[in-house]
């Protein structure tokens, strides 16, 4: 083997292991969740009108808030979620149009202190006018991933 082959050997055997250790640190420090639980959905929660809070199957709450109220569309609106029992290390707020596909809007929330998150996301309009919305609060801690839904309206005016 010449000096040209085992430079290249060398290469390609020192971008494997680069590539290896890229891989390995994602999955390292990214958080692998066991099982995954999802709160019941109260049905007398409204958004519109203040905070909502969840109870999380085998112990923890999750609490959401929006700003301003009444949630209005096309205009940022402020997400704020406190944990109760979690080591959150990830907090993710999924918006799902209740009766018509309204495109993918997850925001990930930022750490401002203990147990609260926040951040902003916009709500398109809805063609037809008023819209039923979820909210779905997703915690991601060492060991599993708490889900907390929770429902309410928009509309266009």
């Amino acid at each position: 083997m010449n000096l040209s082959n085992k430079s290249l050997v060398a290469t390609i055997a020192a971008l494997i292991l680069a590539i290896g250790a890229a891989v390995g640190a994602r999955l390292w420090l990214t958080p692998n969740p066991e099982a995954s639980v999802t709160a019941a959905l109260d049905p007398a929660c409204n958004l519109n009108a203040g905070p909502c809070s969840s109870n999380i199957p085998g112990g923890g709450r999750i609490e959401l808030a929006i700003e301003p109220r009444p949630i209005p569309l096309l205009r940022p609106i402020r997400l704020v979620v406190r944990t109760q029992g979690l080591d959150a290390r990830l907090v993710e707020v999924d918006f799902t149009g209740m009766d018509m596909n309204m495109g993918f809007n997850r925001p990930q929330l930022k750490q401002e202190g203990d147990n609260r998150f926040t951040g902003e996301t916009v709500l398109p309009v809805c063609i037809t006018g008023g819209m039923a919305w979820q909210a779905a609060v997703m915690v991601t801690t060492p060991k599993l991933k708490a889900v907390a839904p929770f429902q309410f309206d928009t509309s266009r005016n």
